[in-house]
């Protein structure tokens, strides 16, 4: 009899854990969160037929952003970590020399974070970036960014805390990030006593492995919104973003639990007839 209690138990806690609270965008009429498009300079960005969020034109000087409101089911504390996924798109170096811009390079790139609500607030536009910062290297102060740095024929990703870059990935020869195909991007961020593990993958590359944020702690993470922005200056970029998600770290799902109750059944029986 304990033993069919242990396993129901195990599969009534299997079934609420995995409901999982989650920020969802994925530009096809299913998100789970307000946004705000900003448009600071240049193009505007726009959501596309197609699906996705067009943070920058091909054209100059661009600096845009969409800004999602504060998700009060998956803000602040992060005791068992962060994942973060998206999908983005960038033009090649070809592409910016067909539409006229300079330097032989698509310029500039984008980034990506989570930027506290204190100092960001939570709901409606902002551009971090008006106030002089650039997005494909955004050291932004009370924030955790991606950064993706495509000018001069570079390929470099960037993890930033503080204001400060705490890790940098030079990827030219390895992985185009302008390669005008979209590329999927995952970041789980685990916690470390009282710093973080960055672990983060675009495809099937490993861009940083148990990278340590320091002082990152997410027991007692801020609370925080999602942002992210572009820019072009005299080369250009269409940076395109879809399928976005911040939530828990993966765990199992109820038909896993189910095969594991299922499997201390048979154990259970296996028992019994021995004994």
């Amino acid at each position: 009899m304990k033993i069919r209690h242990a396993i129901i138990a195990i599969l009534l806690v299997g079934t609420i854990t995995t409901a999982q609270a989650e920020l969802i965008e994925n530009f096809d009429g299913f998100g789970t969160t307000p946004f705000s498009l900003t448009n600071s300079s240049g193009g505007l960005p726009v959501i596309n037929a197609g699906g996705f969020v067009r943070l920058t034109q091909l054209n100059g000087a661009n600096n845009n952003s969409i800004a999602f409101d504060e998700e009060l089911t998956q803000t602040g504390p992060a005791p068992n970590g962060l994942q973060m996924q998206f999908d983005f798109r960038m033009t090649t170096d070809q592409a910016n020399a067909d539409a006229g811009g300079c330097c032989g390079s698509a310029a500039d790139g984008f980034g990506i974070g989570l930027f506290t609500t204190a100092t960001y607030g939570s709901i409606g536009g902002n551009n971090p970036a008006d106030g002089g910062g650039v997005w494909e290297r955004p050291s932004f102060v009370d924030a955790f960014t991606v950064g993706f740095d495509i000018f001069q024929n570079i390929d470099v990703v960037t993890l930033n805390w503080g204001g400060v870059t705490v890790a940098q990935a030079d990827l030219f020869g390895t992985l185009d990030l302008n390669n005008g195909f979209f590329q999927s991007a995952n970041i789980l961020i685990t916690p470390f006593g009282t710093n973080a593990l960055v672990n983060m993958t675009i495809d099937s590359s490993s861009i940083f492995t148990d990278t340590i944020i320091p002082l990152m702690d997410l027991s007692n993470f801020p609370n925080y919104r999602l942002i992210a922005g572009g820019r072009t200056g005299g080369a250009f970029v269409a940076t395109d973003i879809d399928n976005i998600r911040i939530g828990n770290p993966p765990i199992p799902e109820p038909a896993t639990m189910l095969l594991f109750g299922l499997g201390l059944i048979g154990l259970a029986g296996i028992n019994r007839r021995k004994k």
